[in-house]
């Protein structure tokens, strides 16, 4: 059971990795530094999945973008219904 739940958190911190890419893309293709820079967060680190973003990391960077939270674990679909 643990396998399947650690499984699980490394599927949940990809979606949430590509999710904070995506952002970045959908604004003008910002750097991991401009995004850093802003919220004096380590994007490279979140990005690349040596630190795992807690609730206030992402609210930081929903806050930066101007969106929900709900906006940004909107698209992630995590848990899926069959889990």
């Amino acid at each position: 059971m643990e396998r399947k739940k650690q499984r699980r958190d490394e599927e949940l911190l990809q979606k949430i990795i590509l999710r904070v890419k995506e952002l970045r893309h959908m604004h003008d293709h910002q750097s991991q530094e401009q995004l850093a820079e802003a919220t004096e967060l380590s994007i490279a680190q979140l990005e690349s999945g040596k630190n795992f973003p807690n609730l206030t990391t992402i609210s930081i960077i929903c806050k930066f973008y101007n969106i929900t939270l709900g906006e940004f674990f909107a698209p992630l679909d995590y848990p899926t219904k069959d889990n």
